[in-house]
């Protein structure tokens, strides 16, 4: 069974029609209805219907430029006008994009079920032809196939070519146009590519498949005579646009090829390779379209830049600063509804706006907290790595709501360097061998960063500071007149209680037992327990 899109504004005649073909016309079956263009499209990308019956005069969108668009999504897709307009400047747009059959309002209905009865008849051959396809690629035999992936994967590396046989030297001669395909999506199915390949090029070029790169990916060196290349691409993209269609529609998988420049030469293969890569790596895969090439992504670069909203660029670090949760929210999705109605498709410009909003809203001086180094560039990170809009939109609201939770006064997080590093210290003040490592591996740490931001933060060494620690607290631990000098070295980490001594004088200028003297005559005051700062 086929399936049928119908677009109209006019409700009465949308839902006639449906109607109309439900009872009347047994191999087909309603995709999606429209009342304009622009939804049109939108449930033809969704949908993926056989064919489209559509009205001219529709708005935001009119029919024939509706079915200009879209060509690139359903290439093969049967195409059908109806029409109140007898006007013959119409009816030679609608045969130029490729309309099968124009009808005019009042709709004729046997001429509406010959129409469908013939796309379906064109269908039905399209797919037996395909089906009849020879399973032996066109002028390659299997036994080469090896030797030409070594070949293609040392060119789109840019590598030195191996030598090839005779056998394979026809296919890389050099009167030949190449260039270099990127598929995503098909890595474990390759001979379903294969297949598709072979019934739908018919033999007008040859390919390779190969994988190359790093990660590895599916790459397809599509070669065709010189003399054929001006009408190459076209071909091509019509071509991989309805093997991501049948994809998607019978096998249930999103696939997406990417397309470089022609190359003249296998030497310069590997810069078709780079654009490929490009042109992979320009838009989100939900907003990029079943084939993207080179040269799509270069106009798209040379197109003005937009720019912000100034109200968003302002409202949503305001709401950020005066943690307005719903304010944010609100223009959080204002934010992704812009980007969407700018139809912005270049990823890293996406990305570089929601990175200038995190660095307004860091330049809102807070004394109280700060976000550190570490966890702005984790951030800035998983941003310009997003890999897709909804992924972008999370690393955005994450990275607000730990700005909120460091602010927040009973965050645990607030504790400094320090505060963590005399919490450990505290623990062990006893401990002989207690040392900088033992602080790191308690705070997973690395010894040398922590001694490295302990000094930033403290202006000490970590061995300073430990010997201070350890001698305020002997000094609070002789307060006690019974205190015996050596369990107060054993209770400061001290295994000898000579050099606890030698330490103890050098930092107060007096032996233990000389400040116990001292506190026993009144001329010293027994100190209060001090906590570092």
């Amino acid at each position: 069974m086929y399936r049928l899109l119908i677009a109209d504004d006019e409700e009465s005649i949308r839902e006639g029609v449906a109607d109309f073909v439900r009872r009347s016309c047994p191999g087909w079956e309603i995709a999606a209805l429209a009342r304009d263009g622009r939804e049109a499209l939108a449930l033809a990308r969704e949908t993926l219907p056989d064919a489209v019956l559509t009205d001219i005069a529709m708005p935001h969108m009119n029919g024939l430029d509706f079915l200009e668009s879209l060509s690139s999504i359903l290439p093969e897709a049967k195409l059908l006008v109806l029409s109140g307009y007898d006007q013959f400047e119409y009816a030679v747009q609608a045969l130029r994009i490729g309309v099968g059959d124009y009808l005019l309002k009042p709709l004729d209905t046997a001429k509406l079920i010959a129409a469908l009865d013939r796309f379906a008849a064109e269908l039905d051959a399209q797919a037996l032809r395909w089906t009849q396809a020879e399973t032996l690629r066109a002028g390659v035999q299997r036994s080469s196939a090896l030797e030409l992936q070594g070949f293609f994967s040392a060119a789109l590396l840019g590598g030195e070519l191996p030598a090839v046989s005779a056998a394979c030297g026809a296919l890389i001669r050099e009167e030949s146009s190449c260039c270099c395909v990127l598929c995503e999506g098909l890595d474990d199915r390759s001979g379903l590519l294969e297949r598709l390949l072979e019934q739908r090029l018919y033999g007008a070029a040859q390919t390779v498949l190969l994988r190359v790169g790093a990660p590895l990916r599916q790459a397809i060196v599509v070669c065709v005579p010189r003399r054929q290349e001006p009408g190459m691409f076209l071909m091509l993209s019509h071509t991989l646009t309805s093997i991501a269609v049948f994809c998607r529609r019978t096998e249930g998988i999103s696939c997406r090829f990417f397309v470089g420049c022609v190359a003249h030469s296998p030497e310069k293969l590997s810069v078709s390779y780079q654009q490929c890569l490009q042109a992979l790596n320009y838009a989100f895969p939900e907003q990029a379209p079943p084939v993207t090439s080179y040269e799509d992504v270069l106009a798209s670069k040379l197109l003005p830049c937009p720019e912000l909203p100034v109200q968003l660029a302002r409202d949503i670090p305001a709401a950020v600063w005066c943690e307005n949760r719903t304010a944010f929210a609100q223009n959080c999705a204002a934010l992704f509804q812009w980007f969407a109605q700018q139809e912005i498709c270049d990823a890293v410009f996406l990305r570089m706006c929601v990175l200038r909003l995190c660095y307004a809203i860091l330049e809102k001086p807070q004394p109280e907290y700060s976000m550190s180094y570490y966890e702005f560039t984790n951030f800035q990170t998983e941003i310009m790595n997003s890999a897709s809009l909804d992924e972008l939109r999370t690393c955005f609201e994450n990275f607000v709501s730990l700005w909120w939770l460091r602010r927040a006064e009973d965050s645990p997080a607030r504790r400094t360097l320090t505060e963590r590093v005399n919490e450990v210290i505290e623990a062990h003040l006893s401990d002989i061998g207690f040392s900088l490592n033992d602080v790191a591996g308690t705070l997973f740490i690395s010894p040398n960063y922590l001694r490295q931001l302990f000094k930033q933060e403290t202006g000490q060494t970590f061995t300073e500071y430990l010997t201070a620690r350890r001698m305020r607290h002997a000094r609070l631990l002789l307060g006690n007149p019974d205190a015996r000098i050596y369990d107060v070295a054993e209770q400061t980490g001290y295994a000898d209680s000579r050099y606890f001594s030698v330490c103890f004088k050098k930092f107060y200028h007096m032996t233990p037992s000389e400040y116990q003297l001292s506190l026993a005559q009144g001329e010293a005051v027994p100190p209060q327990e001090e906590i570092l700062p």
